[in-house]
């Protein structure tokens, strides 16, 4: 039996040495050496050069303002009037002279656009007048923004600014006569153009790589475009 037992062992020495001979050699030499390990460099989409479009809406503030105005002086022969109001909204671009510097034109309209109603036509009751008011405000500044931080990401670009644009301001006040001759009606037009301004407290641009160069703005400020919040969809080139 003892016999046995180291007869067993020798052969099964002889199995792991056998085996250990022909096992393949896993020295450093045969460690492939083509494996290329990719780095994301940071882009910088906001940099000298670039070329941002935008479009937004912003805060009613002002909007509202004026459509209570205009209710309060039309209630005395136009009680059961009723105002819409639209926008503001703005369109633009920004054009980086320098890496913290742009400058820019923004346009932006508002309209607030009273209830119809309807003035009886006396000499002929067949033939009413159908009339309502509408106020419009528009502007167009000139806009410089300086940057004065940024945030590089391996697929986007965050940057933060502030600015002021200046420029002109509209406010138009208009009768429309939807339906009929007008007669009897309080007809009142008036237009009126001074200069303008926004100021950008703090604004936040976000331009993302993978979207070839869409992403979106947030900028908190006040003039006559709007008070408040702007936010909207911004491309950069």
């Amino acid at each position: 039996m003892k016999n046995r037992i180291m007869i067993f062992f020798a052969f099964a020495g002889m199995l792991h040495v056998n085996a250990a001979q022909n096992a393949p050699e896993t020295s450093l030499d045969t460690v492939p050496t083509n494996i290329k390990v990719e780095i994301i460099p940071k882009v910088d989409l906001h940099n000298r050069g670039a070329l941002t479009f935008f479009w937004g809406s912003g805060s009613s503030a002002i909007q509202d303002q004026v459509a209570k105005t205009l209710k309060d002086n039309l209630k005395f022969n136009f009680p059961d009037v009723e105002t819409t109001v639209e926008g503001p909204s703005a369109i633009g671009y920004q054009y980086h002279v320098k890496d913290k510097v742009s400058i820019g034109m923004v346009y932006s309209n508002s309209s607030i656009t009273t209830s119809k109603a309807t003035m009886p036509n006396f000499q002929n009751p067949a033939d009413p007048t159908i009339y309502y008011y509408k106020v419009g405000m528009n502007s167009l500044l000139m806009q410089i923004d300086w940057f004065w931080g940024k945030i590089k990401r391996p697929r986007s670009t965050w940057s933060f600014h502030s600015g002021l644009g200046l420029g002109v301001f509209s406010f138009n006040l208009t009768t429309e006569i939807e339906k009929g001759t007008g007669a009897g009606v309080d007809q009142v037009n008036n237009s009126v153009s001074t200069s303008g301004f926004q100021l950008t407290a703090i604004g936040v641009k976000h331009t993302m790589n993978a979207l070839k160069g869409f992403g979106w703005f947030a900028n908190l400020g006040a003039g006559v475009n709007s008070i408040g919040f702007t936010t909207g969809v911004n491309y950069t080139l």
